[in-house]
């Protein structure tokens, strides 16, 4: 009779709520086939389950309550362990046994699975700050929702693909940019320091997918990483070095000429009503009324025009052009009344509640096309 390590019993719904999780950190294309998988550790002493899961540039490492009845760690493949687990019954328990053989256990009823899995002697974990160099933040799913949306996507302008995080003396900000638009927005006030990080936008909207905003962190640094841990979620991230575009600059000089007070809402909706005709380039045209603007869409016969009733405090003689796809997730972020400032040439800069957003506009379509012909 074969000897076993790793004797746990665990409830069902946890456990498939933490492999979710621990997943999102899974490399999709990986040779390692370590990586490929989580890395379950049981703690006799602290009556714990962990699941460890990391790419090299995100590590998501999430804990549950369970009776050990003897430790151990192993590495099972994490799509067959979230398959399995989403198969059994709901509120159901289930035991996970290792043996010597390097064969895992799952049994739950009269369901008995049996799976070759891999040794976690060496799976990579991570490094952990100290506590004393740990500050407390909150609503991060927030600052992440309102600016990974302005961060560059794609591997050529790998440092406007990150969000700088920014801890002042006013509190935490987070600023984006893809060189066409610029968003900060404020986070936690209380979140107080003197720092700015760079953290690639995917992987801190990987720790907005498995946060809320309520959720207090302990935020720290350990080597080249930032550490979010919560007491029962730990998240942690590679930094990125490198000079981050000098956005501040952009917004203190800003200086408006033309002004218009609206509904974001009603903006927000005209632009998606006119998107639908909106060519493949996305530019949309705000020409500026009496008491309204109207955004228009559309080329040669296929066009439409939307009004928007407006306060126009000052009019420029001419349409200014956007990309409506950036616009409008901005203002999907706000709510009621904004002022919509622009300056001599259309830049435009709306600044409403704990944010701060700057769009470049685009170049006449007949600028534009004369520009293609030229080239």
């Amino acid at each position: 009779m074969l000897a076993h390590i790793m004797l746990a019993h665990i409830k069902r719904d946890d456990l498939l709520r933490l492999s979710k999780q621990a997943a999102l950190a899974v490399p999709r294309n990986t040779t390692i086939k370590e990586l490929q998988g989580i890395h379950l550790e049981a703690d006799e002493g602290n009556s714990m389950l962990t699941l460890t899961a990391t790419n090299l540039e995100i590590t998501i490492r999430a804990s549950m309550g369970a009776v050990v009845e003897r430790p151990g760690n192993t590495v099972i493949d994490a799509r067959l362990l979230t398959d399995i687990v989403s198969k059994l019954p709901k509120d159901s328990n289930l035991d996970m046994e290792l043996e010597r053989g390097g064969q895992l256990a799952i049994r739950s009823g009269h369901t008995h699975y049996l799976l070759n899995v891999l040794s976690g002697d060496k799976y990579p974990m991570p490094e952990l700050p100290f506590p004393d160099d740990t500050i407390p933040v909150t609503g991060v799913q927030s600052l992440v929702r309102k600016t990974a949306f302005a961060a560059a996507d794609g591997e050529n302008a790998p440092l406007m693909s990150c969000i700088k995080i920014s801890l002042g003396p006013d509190g935490l900000r987070g600023v984006s940019t893809n060189g066409f638009c610029i968003m900060e927005a404020k986070g936690d006030e209380n979140c107080k320091g003197a720092s700015e990080l760079l953290i690639p936008a995917h992987s801190l909207a990987a720790l907005a997918a498995i946060s809320r905003d309520s959720d207090v962190y302990e935020m720290g640094l350990a080597g080249k990483s930032i550490v979010f841990w919560n007491g029962e979620l730990l998240f942690s991230a590679r930094l990125m070095e490198g000079k981050y575009p000098n956005t501040k600059i952009l917004f203190d000089s800003f200086q408006a000429k033309y002004s218009v007070n609206l509904s974001a809402e009603e903006l927000a909706s005209a632009v998606l009503s006119a998107s639908v005709v909106a060519p493949e380039n996305s530019r949309i045209e705000v020409a500026f009324g009496e008491h309204v603007i109207r955004v228009s869409a559309g080329e040669d016969r296929e066009r439409a025009t939307v009004p928007v009733k407006a306060l126009v405090l000052s009019a420029p003689g001419q349409p200014f052009y956007y990309n409506y796809k950036t616009l409008l997730q901005y203002l999907r972020l706000v709510k009621g009344k904004v002022t919509l400032d622009f300056d001599e040439r259309g830049l435009l800069a709306i600044r409403a509640g704990a944010t701060q957003y700057i769009q470049s506009p685009l170049r006449a379509p007949k600028q534009a096309a004369q520009s293609q012909k030229a080239a």
